[in-house]
Parts: structure tokens; sequence; C-alpha cells
């Protein structure tokens, strides 16, 4: 039973500080949630649209029946930049501050169009990062009880899938697609607390001093589903529209757990091993959007995606399936929304981009704010005819008020790609 209520207390510890802390009783955070990123440097610059208007290898993600209105072949790919800033509040008390960065790839793959008699056919296929994981905290504080505190959090990696999908033109203003999503990914988690009793407080006085360290690696794989909806009526507007079926993903991880107390003249020491394999099953998706055209050279857009996520549940193991029972309070259905425009100047082989998007944070924690906000702009520059050269960027602010530490964070995040059609 104690290793059953372990598990449950670090599994996607994400709120661990909270949790000792003094954090409320919810089900944990799970981070494939939440965090998502746009699919595409394109996307990324106008607020990661693209239901209704993705004209590139990233359909295969967002629309696959958008891939039936490509008809020439085409390669691409990004890599990704972040810049993370931190701060804390720990019992109202100014205790940490810091910044982290992160490279990777972001997205790769490709169009093959098919030829037909009529209308349009094309395959997709490609890998893109869905949701980042990195994260970082530190704080320091003696707190409101007199205890200090001395705490740091990182936590890297993320999820990402590699997809493979096509579409076809059902008639002169209507296309279908479907796509399959394999999902893959990894987590990197380190936790590190030192609380000092100075002594006088209630904290048991038999104890001057215990510090916890966890080291957890959790490996993600999963498969998915999505069907796409592409309406073409006229020049001027494009309607999207798809449904992503319940996603399963499967989580191994590994965990080494360790807490030394000390006190005068003897200390206690242990360290707990683990390795335990989960099943997670994600909720179904239902996003749509709209694309306007008034002009060659102007292009706006939205998208939006309702999930309902107090429908994330454990399918296994048996013991950590009373946690279902808390997703309905733990968790909220949200919409998240995005909206952004490209404007083309063709004399200069440009075109601008910029957007805002919102992402409601789908699980409740104590006195978090409950979305993200996000602005975004990017520019595409076309080498020669047939390469061009992508850049966006994203500025997101957010913060944390929990019952004793409070936290802000500030993310600034660059892509920068080429793409290749021929």
């Amino acid at each position: 039973m104690k290793a059953k209520i372990f598990f449950i207390f670090i599994l996607l510890p994400i709120i661990a500080y909270s949790q000792i802390l003094g954090g409320g009783n919810y089900a944990d955070p799970i981070p494939s949630t939440d965090r998502h990123l746009p699919f595409g440097i394109r996307s990324a610059g106008m607020g990661g649209v693209g239901v209704a208007c993705s004209e590139d290898y990233t359909a295969v993600f967002y629309n696959p029946a958008n891939l039936s209105y490509i008809y020439r072949f085409e390669v691409a790919g990004a890599i990704q930049y972040d810049a993370l800033s931190f701060n804390s509040n720990f019992d109202n008390a100014a205790s940490g501050e810091g910044s982290d960065s992160y490279i990777k790839l972001q997205n790769i793959g490709g169009v093959i169009p098919v030829p037909t008699t009529r209308g349009g056919l094309a395959v997709g296929l490609g890998f893109t990062r869905t949701n980042t994981f990195d994260h970082r905290l530190q704080f320091e504080g003696t707190g409101d009880d007199g205890i200090l505190y001395s705490g740091d959090e990182s936590v890297k990696g993320g999820l990402g899938k590699f997809s493979i999908g096509g579409g076809i033109q059902v008639s002169p203003h209507a296309a279908l697609g479907m796509s399959l999503d394999f999902y893959g990914g990894g987590e990197k988690y380190n936790w590190y607390l030192d609380r000092q009793n100075s002594g006088g407080t209630e904290w048991p006085d038999s104890v001057e001093r215990v510090i916890i360290q966890d080291d957890i690696r959790d490996s993600y794989s999963g498969i998915g589903a999505r069907f796409g909806m592409q309406l073409v009526p006229n020049k001027y507007v494009q309607l999207g529209a798809y449904i992503a079926t319940p996603t399963a993903l499967y989580i191994e991880e590994d965990v080494c757990s360790r807490t030394d107390s000390l006190t005068t003249g003897w200390e206690f020491y242990t360290e707990d091993n683990y390795f335990q394999t989960f099943e997670l099953i994600l909720p179904w998706k239902f996003g749509g959007g709209v694309a306007l055209r008034p002009t060659d050279w102007l292009l706006l857009a939205g998208d939006a995606e309702y999930v309902d996520w107090r429908q994330t549940e454990y399918d296994e193991p048996t013991w950590i399936l009373d946690q279902n029972r808390l997703m309905d309070e733990s968790f909220r259905a949200t919409v998240r929304w995005s909206a952004g425009g490209e404007l083309t100047i063709p004399l200069a082989s440009l075109r601008l981009r910029g957007g805002f998007s919102q992402e409601p944070i789908p699980y409740i924690v104590t006195g978090e704010n409950i979305s993200r906000n996000t602005i975004s702009g990017g520019v595409g520059i076309l080498i020669g005819e047939l390469t061009t050269l992508d850049i966006a960027t994203q500025f997101n602010n957010w913060d944390s008020n929990g019952a004793r530490l409070d936290e802000e964070y500030s993310l600034s995040r660059i892509w920068l790609g080429l793409s290749y059609r021929f």
C-alpha cells in the first residue's frame, strides 16, 4: 500500500513542490494535456492557426484533408529555441530567480502528390513536437513556520508524433482526409528539496534536516488518429474541421527517490528504486477553422479546439485507477483558440505573419491562472523559386499562485526552418 501511495505522489510530478508545501487535494497534472506547440513555422508565426489554411506538409497534423490541395512535392524542417526565465516568491518573500534554454528539432516532413484525372490527391508524412515538458524552478527562504526551505525542480523533454495521412478531393469544393499518429517522447525530472529546522517550531524537533532527491525518467509511446474535412465554397473562404480519436499513451517510468534525515548523533538514509508502466487515455478532440482571403495578398484565419479533459483516465495498472475518480474535480473542459494573418509582398518575395493564441490550463491547481496567452510573429522569405526560409517567434507569460509558493514565468521562442518544393 505504501508503494502505491508513493507512486501516486510522484507520477508525472510537475507540482511535487506544491504538494510538499501544502497544495490542494487534486489529481496530478498530466504534461501531455498541456503546453501544446504549433505545427510548423508558418502556423507558429500566425498564432497557431492551420485547420483551414495549412498549405504544406503540416496539413497532415492539422487537417489531412488539406493535403489534397497540394500539387507539388515538398520537403521541409525546422528547429526550435526556447529561452525560459522564472522567479518565485515563498511565503511572501522573494526566494529565487533564474533562466534556462533549450534547442530541439521541432518538425520535419514532406508531401507526395498522386497524379489524378481530376481533383487532387496527396500523401503527407512527418514528425512534429506536440507538447513541451521543459520547466525550471528554484526557490529558497524561511517559511512562516520558521523552517528554511531550498528547492530546485528541473524538467526536460516533450511529446512528439510521427504522422502519415492522405487527403482527397471528393468534389470541386470539398475534400476529406485521415492520418494515423504514432506518439513518442520522454521526460527527465529532477527534484531537490532541503528542509532545515532551526528549532522552536512544531515540525518534529527530533529531526534537524531532511533532504529529498527524486530522479525520474519517463518514456512515452502511443497511437491515435485524425479525420479531417475541408470546404472551399469560393476563392474567398475556406472552412476546415477535424475529429481526433482518443489517444492511448503508454508510459514506462524509472524512479529513484532518496531521503536523508539528519539529527544530532545519527542519520537515517533511504533510497527507493521503482520501475512501473502506465497506460493513459487522452480524450476526443474536436476542432474547426476558417480562413478568409479578401485579396490575393492577404489571409486572415482562426482556429478553435474543444477538449473535455475530465475524460482523461488511467487504464492500468490497477492500483492507480482510483485517480480516475478525481478527474472530474481536477480537470476542466477547454477551448483552445488562435487567430492570425499573413500579408504577402510579392515585389520583396516576403510573407509577413502575426497572431495571438490562448491556451486554457486544463487542470485545476489552487490559485493558478486559467489560461496562457501568446503573441507571435514571423516572416517567410522566398529564396529563388523553390526554397523558402521561414522564421517565427512567440512570447508567452504566465504565473502560478499556490498556498505558499508563487511562480512567474516568461518564455521567448524562436523557430527557424527551410522548405523546398519541386
